[in-house]
């Protein structure tokens, strides 16, 4: 009995140690398969980015790429709102007058193009960040929450509201800035929770498309090619454009979205052909001019 005993313990150690052998094995794979991951988005970066740039400490605690990328979110869903700022205070001095425009209405037409108005409003409050303007964060407060509510994320972008209010009043910008991060972070991980990457998508491009009508608006006040290479993104052009030809035909097969891919077409003709220090004052013009109907487009009902 005592024999049978024995080989009985011999045998439970043989498997306890088979077991812990072939789980370090997949713990094994396990990180080899996020090192891979990892690796690859790095590579998105570099490729969305077109440079290497210093991280500084406002994008250190706004950029949330990593943990949208474990989501199954890639980098372009939720460019650094820092890059952004960057790319703003690059071109100061900025013509607000001739840059603003009246914040959005609600907007009654379908969910994608309440996505799309939602990320131009958020660009929108990046231009009055910019450019410090007090006596326009009270209307861009109840614009976000109004379009918060059409897209059913009240409650996410509701305190933001109130303390981007509270910030711009006291004029504490760099606060404010991380105050429109953290909305723009808030909404995207609704879109998450929600399981709706395209949603997440459409809410990046209408922020990019106004603030490349911002920029390039910009640019066209006070033209030099330094501040005009700012517009060379085409590996950014080609992702958006993917993604609008990838929109099921219930929605890509509308005159909204119809407008968007032949916009998006004549923005990336005229950026393909260009290098750094080649894209003159027509070409910016020229971009400037699909940005605004592309985005006047996105406000009509």
């Amino acid at each position: 009995m005592w024999t049978n005993q024995v080989h009985l313990n011999s045998r439970a150690h043989l498997e306890f140690s088979q077991a812990s052998t072939e789980h370090r094995s997949f713990d094994y794979k396990r990180m080899l398969l996020c090192s891979v991951r990892l690796s690859s988005l790095a590579t998105l970066v570099l490729l969305g980015l077109g440079r290497v740039h210093a991280i500084t400490e406002e994008e250190a605690e706004t950029d949330k790429g990593y943990a949208s990328e474990a989501r199954g979110v890639n980098p372009y869903t939720a460019p650094s709102i820092a890059q952004i700022f960057q790319r703003l205070d690059e071109l100061r001095p900025l013509p607000f007058e001739q840059l603003q425009r009246k914040f959005p209405a609600v907007i009654h037409g379908n969910r994608e193009q309440l996505g799309l108005n939602f990320g131009g409003l958020v660009a929108d409050g990046f231009l009055l960040v910019a450019c410090e303007r007090k006596n326009s964060v009270d209307e861009l407060g109840r614009a976000l929450l109004r379009q918060a509510r059409s897209l059913g994320v009240a409650q996410r972008v509701m305190r933001h509201s109130a303390s981007l209010t509270d910030l711009g009043h006291r004029g504490d910008w760099q606060a404010m800035r991380r105050e429109l991060a953290a909305t723009q972070n808030d909404v995207e991980q609704a879109m998450i929770d929600l399981h709706d990457q395209r949603m997440a998508n459409l809410i990046s491009l209408g922020g990019w498309l106004r603030g490349l009508e911002i920029c390039s608006g910009a640019i066209t006040a006070r033209y030099s090619q330094d501040r005009a290479n700012t517009l060379l993104q085409p590996d950014l052009v080609d992702y958006f454009s993917n993604e609008l030809r990838e929109l099921p035909p219930t929605v890509g097969r509308t005159p909204l979205f119809d407008q968007l891919r032949n916009g998006m077409a004549s923005v990336r003709a005229i950026l393909k052909k260009s290098s750094p220090g080649s894209l003159t004052a027509t070409d910016v013009r020229a971009i400037n001019a699909q940005a605004r109907d592309m985005n006047a487009a996105i406000l009509r009902n």
